[in-house]
Parts: C-alpha cells; sequence; structure tokens
C-alpha cells in the first residue's frame, strides 16, 4: 500500500486525550485497492443528502442513501498500526467465522458527482479532507449538490476542483455579492445554482454573476441567453450592481 510509517493527525474535533484517530483523516490518507477492472469505471452520484451532517467531518461517519442504481465502490484497507474507531457507517460489518468478532471493510465511492443537499453545513472546513475519505478521485467530480444547507460564503476549498461543471449553492445563506468572484476559478463550470441565498435579491444579480462567470451557460435553472449576455455586459459597463434588500431565509423539508 505505500503507507507504511505515515502519520495520521487527530482532527481537531476529536479528543486528543482517547488516542484514537479520526476515521476520515486516516481514510483521506489512504488509496482504494484498485484493481485494473475498476480503471475508469464510474457509480451514480454518491448521495449524503438528508443526513443530518453538521460538519464536512460527518460526512466520513455516515452512509450515502440507496438510489435506483448501485454504487461502485473499491476496498480500502486500514494500517495495521491504525486503531479505527468505533464503526462508522462508511464502513461494512464482516463477521469472521474464525474469531467470532466483526470486522469492519471500508470503501471508496467512485463517482464524478456528489450530494451534500439538505443538511445542517455550516462551514467548509474540511470539505476536502471529507472527499478524499470517501471519494476515490475527488479531483475528478464534475458535479457538486450544496443546497439548502447554512453555507455563509464559498470556499476556496470548493473551487479547487477544476474540473466541476455542475454547481448547486442555492437556499444556503450567501449574503456577500463578492463571493461569486471565486467561482470564476472553475473553467469549466457550465451550471450554477445561487438562488434562494440573500444575494438574489442584489440589484444586477443575474448580470453580475454571468460578467464574473462568462462561461456559464445556465443560472438558476435558467439559461442564460445571448441577451443576458449583452445587458450584462452594459451593466457591467454601467456599474448597475447594487446590494438589495436581504431576505430572511426559511428552510424547506423535502
Amino acid at each position: 500500500m505505500g503507507d507504511e510509517g505515515k502519520e495520521y493527525k487527530h482532527y481537531e474535533v476529536e479528543s486528543v486525550t482517547s488516542k484514537r484517530y479520526s476515521i476520515g483523516e486516516v481514510l483521506a490518507n489512504m488509496k482504494g485497492e484498485q484493481e485494473d477492472e475498476f480503471d475508469h469505471k464510474t457509480g451514480p452520484p454518491v448521495d449524503y443528502s438528508f443526513r443530518e451532517l453538521r460538519k464536512m467531518s460527518d460526512i466520513a461517519r455516515a452512509t450515502p442513501r440507496d438510489g435506483p442504481h448501485p454504487y461502485v465502490t473499491i476496498p480500502v484497507e486500514l494500517p495495521e498500526q491504525v486503531t479505527a474507531p468505533s464503526v462508522t457507517p462508511s464502513g461494512q460489518r464482516n463477521d469472521n467465522a474464525d474469531t467470532g468478532q466483526a470486522q469492519k471493510k471500508y470503501v471508496k465511492y467512485c463517482s464524478k458527482a456528489l450530494r451534500l443537499s439538505n443538511n445542517l453545513l455550516s462551514s467548509f472546513d474540511g470539505f476536502s479532507k471529507a472527499l478524499q475519505a470517501v471519494v476515490d478521485s475527488p479531483d475528478t467530480l464534475e458535479w457538486i449538490d450544496l443546497s439548502f444547507n447554512d453555507l455563509t460564503n464559498i470556499s476556496e476549498a470548493l473551487v479547487q476542483y477544476k474540473m466541476v461543471k455542475v454547481l448547486y449553492l442555492h437556499a444556503n445563506v450567501i449574503d456577500d455579492m463578492r463571493q461569486i468572484d471565486k467561482l470564476a476559478a472553475l473553467p469549466n463550470l457550465k451550471t450554477l445554482t445561487l438562488h434562494g441565498n440573500m444575494i438574489d435579491n442584489a440589484k444586477g444579480y443575474r448580470q453580475y454573476v454571468i460578467t464574473k462567470i462568462p462561461q456559464l451557460q445556465y443560472l438558476d435553472f435558467s439559461r442564460v441567453t445571448r441577451a443576458d449576455r449583452d445587458k450584462a455586459g452594459t451593466w457591467l459597463k454601467l456599474k448597475i450592481i447594487g446590494r438589495g434588500k436581504k431576505k430572511k431565509m426559511v428552510k424547506t423539508d423535502e
């Protein structure tokens, strides 16, 4: 595995005195036992929606929702020197007939799409580490859904995933238009949602987004037309951008 001798640091959320490692920290440093037949295989979106996730490190402890198509996974074997914490849903139990003990089997998901919508996430802290813990190749993600959470900003951690084409951020609590500027660092971004945030009531909101991310084809589930681009260009020249009135957000259930 090439991981012998690797040191693992505790997550800040873990108790240092417990001398136990966060499973997310361990898995993030591990590579799946990928075989040739797994090369280039991808499965359906990994769905962590409605899992009551409060922080990004909760992802490694949660179980993805089942969908109409089975997940494509590869096994991950923990180093012998690492004592994993109590059973986490990211793995599967395997009863050992010889010892009578239940051993955990950990996996990473092969997918280019990740759904984290309808949770209680309010910060991007630990975002990259969490994705490394559950997705086999997070750098190849093309679709990320973070809608219906409590996020107040757009993190630099998000824009490191340069392959992302679809990004859902609607129904959060982003209230600063300048946060949109960061998304210009995603060269492949074609579809973006931001409606339902406080910024969508700002004067020139749609024009501002289109000028900052000119490659967009869809914004808030509405196609970006030539007329939109012409208007955005005019507004950019006239600098007709305002803050608008902030809206009170009300989260709805599925």
